[in-house]
């Protein structure tokens, strides 16, 4: 198939998809990106909620897979009706433990909540800062690193140039398109994605697409 072939072809897959522009750009630049889209050609966004439900989503997230972590969530919301910084902490330990949650994400979840009513954390402010300055900014929090502000700008912000190196499930995606022997290190995995910018976060969601 020809590049202008493809490119038709793409056009025509994609037609009412809201990443269009950003997969037509996407395979001009890396055709290692063309069957990946083709073969997963109803990929969706990682979508998350704004603010505190959003990060405590992310927190839960961390480290488990999609269904524990949805498991998890849904038994959260079931004994709180509606997830809040309140709500959370008028759950107990033993409450929040029965909903699977392990004793250091309880303490995340709980400090976040106490920060957030505290008005220690102001999510206008930080959810108007540069992709760096958030980083910096909303891993003072305890239980937040790099890969939870990474994937809160992505999929909580919606931005579309976020790429997080350190995610095992985009490691291992990226090792099979690119026939590497061995998973990326985070250095390899930011010098691979430098020619999908300015659109790493729809690289991304295909991979975590097709990875699932």
């Amino acid at each position: 198939m020809s590049k202008q072939q493809a490119n038709i072809s793409l056009s025509k897959i994609f037609k009412n998809h809201k990443s269009k522009e950003a997969i037509l750009y996407l395979v001009s630049k890396d055709k290692d990106l063309l069957n990946l889209f083709i073969e997963n050609s109803d990929f969706g966004e990682y979508k998350r909620e704004k603010n505190f439900k959003g990060l405590l989503q992310l927190i839960i997230e961390q480290q488990l897979s999609v269904a524990s972590a949805n498991a998890i969530y849904r038994k959260l919301l079931k004994k709180t009706l509606s997830i809040s910084p309140e709500s959370i902490l008028n759950l107990n330990h033993a409450s929040l433990k029965e909903c699977g949650l392990s004793r250091q994400k309880i303490s995340y979840i709980s400090g976040l909540a106490k920060n957030c009513i505290n008005k220690d954390i102001n999510f206008n402010k930080i959810n108007k800062l540069s992709d760096d300055d958030l980083i910096t900014e909303i891993t003072k929090i305890k239980g937040i690193g790099p890969w939870t502000a990474q994937c809160y700008m992505l999929a909580c912000l919606k931005r579309g140039d976020i790429w997080p190196v350190a995610d095992l499930g985009l490691m291992e995606a990226v090792k099979r398109i690119k026939k590497l022997k061995k998973r990326p290190t985070e250095i390899e995995m930011e010098k691979i994605s430098q020619k999908w910018r300015p659109y790493r976060s729809t690289v991304a969601n295909v991979l975590w697409a097709s990875y699932d």
